[in-house]
């Protein structure tokens, strides 16, 4: 690694195909340089911030392979993996050596990982792997993941995030489906049926004529509060999970190479209010059903006639 860093300090120094501001590559010439002296200290992590400060000032994809060598060392083998592909990519004009060996290190990788294929039916939804962002959907290739357990989320404007768990394992390929739902609700409540006609006649009316059709629906009215209820409390939920996820999102999903993603604790809470939302939502579903079925029976006179035959007894019917 010592040797080869040298060589791509030179190789940076000579040419390069950006064309951008010399002060820019100057200065990424020299964090090379200190990333590289610390490199050969040991100190492989602060070594890994010189390389990505110095690409960050002038992205030239033979940083890559620095970058690619410095996280294999520091067992990030997803990271190292991404920046070897990359320099091989991108790096065409790099020495024959330092191709060979950034193929032999994806080699070796590739043996210690597996991806992800994540499938999504809402296209621009932001996905992320244990809070580190991955892309847009659709994604155009499979994510790699270490083997073991995943949790992946995928968020978009105005709808509730998804959240799935994923297992992977070495050299094969897991499959996650992601379902984003709508914020605002994703069960409508049916509108209500209107009231029929009665049959004055067969049933005769009670009390006061001048009663309006809302008095005496006394579970109706007690089913609609609850849908409200429900409603107001699935609402509530939903924005209180987004609420938490957004923060989640800025304070340990960024993305950095050089920050760990968010606690498993605070992600299982994000899963846990988005549960409690659906559920509710899902009652509020019921609840506004049950309304519109009391709506439409609830204060239908009943007759009773003698039954035919030798029967004793009387039959109930509802007149429409």
């Amino acid at each position: 690694m010592c040797t080869t860093s040298f060589i791509l300090l030179a190789i940076l120094a000579q040419a390069s195909p950006l064309t951008a501001d010399p002060q820019a590559k100057a200065q990424a010439q020299e964090l090379l340089g200190q990333g590289t002296k610390l490199y050969q200290q040991g100190d492989v992590g602060g070594a890994l911030e010189k390389f990505n400060a110095a690409y960050a000032a002038y992205p030239s994809p033979k940083l890559m392979f620095n970058i690619g060598q410095a996280n294999r060392d520091l067992s990030r083998p997803v990271e190292a993996i991404e920046a070897f592909q990359r320099f091989l990519a991108e790096a065409t004009d790099a020495s024959p050596e330092t191709i060979a060996d950034a193929n032999k290190s994806v080699i070796e990788l590739r043996k210690k990982l597996g991806k992800i294929r994540i499938d999504c039916e809402t296209p621009g939804a932001e996905v992320s792997v244990d809070g580190k962002p991955v892309g847009l959907t659709p994604l155009p290739e499979l994510i790699w993941a270490t083997p073991g357990r995943h949790q992946v989320t995928a968020s978009h404007a105005n709808m509730a995030p998804a959240i799935e768990n994923v297992e992977v394992q070495a050299g094969s390929a897991g499959t996650v489906t992601m379902r984003l739902l709508p914020l605002a609700g994703a069960l409508p409540a049916p509108a209500p049926k209107p009231a029929p006609a009665f049959d004055v006649q067969a049933a005769p009316p009670t009390g006061d004529a001048s009663q309006g059709w809302w008095l005496g629906r006394k579970w109706t009215w007690v089913a609609t509060g609850s849908t409200v209820l429900l409603a107001a409390g699935a609402i509530t939920a939903g924005v209180l999970m987004q609420e938490k996820f957004d923060s989640l999102k800025s304070s340990c999903g960024a993305g950095n190479l050089l920050r760990p993603g968010c606690p498993q604790s605070d992600i299982d809470s994000v899963s846990s209010r988005q549960t409690t939302a659906n559920v509710l939502w899902g009652l509020t579903a019921a609840a506004a059903v049950t309304a519109g079925v009391l709506f439409y029976f609830e204060g239908k006179p009943v007759s009773a006639a003698p039954m035919a035959g030798g029967a004793t007894g009387f039959v109930a019917s509802v007149r429409y």
